[in-house]
């Protein structure tokens, strides 16, 4: 990755319209001007920051996944396509998965084509972007043959193509549960077989698509496969080009899950192995040939194992990675602590919460320093500018556009474009802009703003504002035009008339908030010949204006904030500074201002290290959307059910917890009824024969050893790269139908009586979901014997399953492997804390 110090960019000589005669009039002396800084407002810009979900593809004809109900983690909206939801949460961009379940065997018909395209135009109407990801199951096995993804890519690319202007990016898919690239054919990263197929399904998608479109793929291991092989396995070569892997960009699936984001960074590889830490660096240096960052987007799980209360992992990792967009919607055992989280100002950071710092942050954020300029041009003649500017950011942007000088005076317009200068250079830190651009030769004379102007490089987008930069500076942004004022009054040509500007108003206030208005008031202004009136602007964009010095604003929403500044104006249209921002909040509650019944609370296990609740389900006058769980004053889970299992406690412990409901508007309930729990002792070590008690020696599953130093391993699991996770001193196994664990055995047991395994189930009752095998006996796990006639029952806390070898028709003499299958129609976690002889 480049040093992030301050880089030069010169724009050399730009020829607007070439003049055939220059007038010789002597410019006036330059101008610097320095602009003041918007350090705190999360304004939505294109092509970075939060994202919501929908599905696009709305047509319930050829998409078995338009009702909400079936879809876990999607929200009620989800067919929305005015994308109401991501524009209130102030959000330019919404994902979709392409479902093609029903498709595996068989073309995509033309009527799920032609929705796409209706989509995608609803997508340019709404003035959003889109990120998409093929999949072909949504939870499960996915098998299709190559032949015919690479046929689907082919019809799906086609209509990607024609509405490439509003794609942000591609996520590879196509491969895998959710097009996650694993649990589904081809998706063996140890396979040297498989590679060929992969790459061969890149290239396709890359040959299909245009230039512009980032492919972002979740694995790093991939990654690498698919952009600097250790050998090119593919019969027909290896043919992408530098251009097409400039495109290829990174999908952080499960960002902060745990400490290998739930899989992201843990997998094997034919091309060798690679330790997590390597395959992160890879990550942080990702940038394409010229130097310039690539896409990173991402989203949450489920999970939240560095437990980031604080945010400090979020922001480290997000700025390392140079994250540009992030899932809103999932999942909110994060994202509630990120809300959840209030950060201290630190150097040009605000105070605020660690959500909105990332709103902030992500992708670029671009603030202009100071800028000089002349205040007087001649038609034909240069207009020099240097400008210096800093990316707040943690990336650059990803996508090239143009810049433009502008000289605007309402009726005459002048886009100079800044062609040598390519604003994804402007990468985090500072930067400097010079230009050296001509007017045009028939400038009519006057006076007029100069902007800075960043539009959408697409002739379809470029003239709306809202695929414009706007630059973090207040009294800049001109949200009508989407451009960034640098000065209100630069003359080309002879001035004639009233050429001075009114001076800026100051001591703007707010006078009074109702339930539905703010008013303000200002010093009047001064000018050389007199001010004739007021713009006043709300965040930014202009709502109105007065003759006098107050203004109330009506029409706003109860209990919301809203920030104000103001600038005067005179006769001959000549515009003051901005004022300073003033901040104010209309009283009242909008929308939905009830808050869920409180639930009631109780415990319903507990080990050494961990605690299970449940309560009841709490009611709301529209719905209740999920829970908060607090351990004492701390958030520590954000479920949608009624249960919860707090972990990585201390033993022999006393903790209190209480639960609140909240709903959709994000009232929240009173809290329930408090309960107190004390964790189990420290349980005693194992004993006997160890198999494996999974404490990190040797490591799982990359060491492939057992305690015995026998061969162990997964696959088909949903974590961990299908090999399951160890955390906590234990392996984790989260399975939906499908997952094969073995840990080989291969010593005499005839001196033990009992396989014990001491397991716990995320729900209870998984002993139903798979079957055991050793010694030549496989059973479900819930037909095994116990002593005195019982069969084993699986429950939310750990408890020692003790299995007689004999009685259960186990060789004790040739055990061979131990065996775990997940075929059985289950979809939950197991977790295994060790596996005794005794």
């Amino acid at each position: 990755m480049p040093t992030r110090f301050m880089r030069m960019f010169t724009a050399t000589t730009l020829l607007a319209t070439v003049a055939a005669v220059a007038l010789g009039a002597t410019p006036a002396q330059a101008a610097t001007v320095t602009y003041s800084a918007d350090l705190a407002t999360a304004f939505a810009n294109p092509e970075r920051g939060y994202h919501n979900r929908y599905e696009i593809i709305n047509d319930p004809a050829v998409n078995d996944y338009v009702n909400a109900a079936t879809i876990p983690g999607f929200n009620p909206d989800l067919l929305d396509r005015t994308f109401a939801r991501a524009k209130a949460n102030g959000n330019t961009l919404v994902h979709s998965y392409l479902h093609l379940d029903k498709y595996k065997t068989q073309a995509l018909p033309q009527a799920l084509l032609d929705n796409l395209a209706s989509g995608l135009a609803a997508v340019r109407t709404a003035g959003m972007k889109i990120v998409l990801r093929p999949a072909y199951t949504w939870d499960g096995y996915a098998s299709v043959a190559e032949s015919q993804i690479l046929a689907h890519i082919a019809q799906v690319n086609a209509v990607i193509s024609a509405n490439a202007d509003v794609v942000l990016h591609l996520e590879t898919g196509y491969l895998g549960a959710w097009g996650e690239w694993h649990t589904g054919t081809l998706t063996n990263s140890s396979s040297v077989e498989e590679a060929p197929a992969r790459y061969r399904i890149v290239k396709k998608i890359a040959d299909t698509t245009p230039a512009s479109i980032p492919l972002a793929m979740r694995y790093p291991i991939y990654i690498k496969e698919m952009i600097d092989p250790t050998s090119c396995v593919v019969p027909e070569g290896c043919g992408l080009t530098q251009a097409q892997k400039d495109r290829i960009s990174f999908h952080n699936d499960c960002f902060l899950a745990d400490v290998n984001d739930m899989g992201t960074y843990d997998n094997p590889s034919w091309m060798g192995w690679y330790y997590i830490e390597q395959k992160k660096q890879w990550m942080y240096d990702l940038a394409t040939s010229t130097g310039f960052n690539k896409m990173v987007g991402g989203e949450t799980c489920g999970s939240d194992g560095y437990n980031d209360a604080a945010c400090v992992n979020a922001q480290t990792e997000m700025n390392k990675l140079n994250f540009t967009e992030i899932n809103e919607d999932y999942a909110a055992v994060n994202t509630d602590k990120w809300k959840a989280a209030n950060l201290a100002a630190s150097g040009n950071d605000p105070a605020e919460t660690c959500f909105t710092r990332i709103k902030r942050k992500m992708g670029y954020r671009l603030r202009l320093l100071d800028a000089t300029f002349p205040t007087t041009v001649a038609p034909g003649g240069s207009l020099a500018l240097t400008a210096h500017l800093t990316n707040d950011g943690w990336s650059g942007l990803i996508k090239s556009r143009t810049a433009y000088l502008v000289l605007d005076n309402g009726t005459n317009r002048y886009n100079l474009p800044l062609s040598s200068v390519d604003p994804r250079s402007w990468l985090a830190g500072a930067s400097t802009v010079t230009a050296n651009v001509t007017v045009p030769g028939g400038a009519v004379a006057g006076n007029y703003k100069l902007a800075l102007w960043l539009p959408d490089p697409t002739a379809a987008l470029q003239s709306r504002p809202e695929y414009s930069i706007r630059l973090a500076n207040t009294g800049t942004w001109d949200a009508a035009k989407g451009y960034n004022v640098l000065a209100s009054s630069v003359t080309v040509g002879s001035c004639t008339g009233d050429c001075t500007a009114p001076s800026t108003p100051t001591g703007l206030t707010v006078s009074g908030v109702t339930n539905t208005s703010v008013s303000l008031s200002w010093t009047a202004s001064t000018d050389n010949v007199g001010v004739t009136g007021y713009q006043v602007f709300r965040g930014g964009v202009q709502v109105g204006t007065a003759s006098g010095t107050s203004f109330t604003d009506t029409g706003r929403s109860p209990g919301q904030t809203y920030q104000y500044t103001v600038r005067a104006v005179d006769a001959a249209g000549n515009v003051s500074g901005q004022s300073a921002t003033v901040s104010a909040t209309t009283t009242g509650c909008s929308g939905d201002c009830t808050a869920p019944s409180a639930p009631t609370l109780s415990s319903t296990g507990k080990t050494d290290t961990s605690v299970s609740l449940s309560w009841t389900a709490s009611t709301d006058n529209v719905a209740v959307t999920g829970y908060e769980v607090f351990r004492g004053a701390t958030l520590v889970g954000s479920p949608t059910g009624t249960t919860f299992t707090d972990s990585g406690l201390t033993a022999s412990t006393a903790y209190g917890y209480t639960v609140k409901a909240r709903d959709a508007a994000g009232n929240r309930s009173a809290a329930s009824n408090t309960v107190s729990v004390t964790t189990d002792a420290t349980p005693q070590p194992p004993t006997g024969l160890v198999l494996d008690n999974y404490d990190g020696t040797p490591a799982y599953p990359s060491a492939s050893q057992n305690d015995l130093g026998k061969w162990t391993g997964g696959n088909c699991f949903l974590d961990g790269g299908g090999s399951g996770i160890v955390t906590g001193g234990a392996l984790s196994l989260r399975y939906n139908s499908c997952g094969w664990f073995g840990s080989d055995v291969g010593v005499d047991l005839s001196g033990y009586t009992y396989l014990v395994v001491r397991i716990k189930g995320a729900a209870g009752g998984e002993q139903t979901h798979f079957n055991l095998g050793l010694g030549g006996s496989t059973k479900l796990f819930a037909d095994f014997t116990l002593d005195g006639g019982a069969h084993p029952v699986i429950t939310t806390g750990y408890q020692d399953i003790r299995i007689p070898l004999v009685a259960n028709g186990i060789n004790r003499n040739s055990p061979s492997q131990l065996a775990m299958g997940f075929w059985y129609g289950g979809n939950s976690t197991v977790t295994i804390d060790h596996i005794t002889f005794q």
